[in-house]
Formats: C-alpha cells, structure tokens, sequence
C-alpha cells in the first residue's frame, strides 16, 4: 500500500491544475459568431447605403461567405484589465478570392450567451 503511495503523490505534483482557459472549439465558435456578425453588419450597411440590389450583387459574387478552416491557439493569459483570457491563435479562412491565414490576438471572455471573442483587451462595455 506505501509503494502506491509514493506514485501517487508525485503524480499529482505534475499534473495540470484545472484551468478556466478556453478551449480551441469555444475560441473558434465565438471568433465565428464575431466574424458572422461583422459580416451582418456590412450588409446592413450595403443595404442602407445601396438597396436590395447591392446587397444581392454582393451576395451573388459570394464576398459576403466565408468559412473558418482551422483555428489553432497559440498562449492564452488572464486579462490585465478586464475578465476572460487574451489569446493569440492563428486562423485560416476560405474566402471567395482564397484562403487567408492570420495571427490574431484578441479577448475571449463569457457573456450571456456563452464565450464572446473581442479584437481588444477592454472590459465587456467596448464589445
């Protein structure tokens, strides 16, 4: 019984502490959710500024799709001056003239409807 608890013990001076870091899944869902609402927000403008037709020539010529091929996570810290992490993470994403691949860093924290990405390290207030 002593011999298993020596192993024991060390094991656990090594293990990984649980940790509130976001996970690659949730940063990629809440960079998603970020992007798809920037991309609404143009079309809005397209179509205040354009009219119907505007927005259908840029739906039509597909500037408006995208798709996140890979996020990966590179570091994430505690935010100095607000909740959540910041976080660098590289993404890839096709585009209707390519594929873009981009370091970024931004602040993941939780909202009231799950993990929310800002492209800043302010508080909630300047999402």
């Amino acid at each position: 019984m002593r011999a298993l608890i020596i192993p024991i013990l060390v094991l656990g001076l090594y293990a990984p502490a649980g940790s509130d870091e976001p996970s690659e899944a949730a940063m990629r869902t809440a960079f998603a959710t970020r992007l798809s609402a920037q991309v609404h927000a143009v079309l809005d403008f397209v179509d205040e500024t354009g009219g119907r037709d505007a927005v259908a020539a840029v739906r039509m010529a597909r500037t408006d799709a995208f798709d996140i091929r890979s996020l990966r996570k590179v570091d994430c810290t505690r935010s100095a001056t607000g909740s959540g992490h910041v976080c660098e993470f590289v993404v890839r994403i096709d585009v209707v003239t390519g594929t873009l691949e981009h370091t970024l860093s931004g602040r993941f924290y939780v909202g009231p409807r799950g993990l929310v990405f800002a492209y800043d390290d302010g508080g909630p207030a300047d999402t």
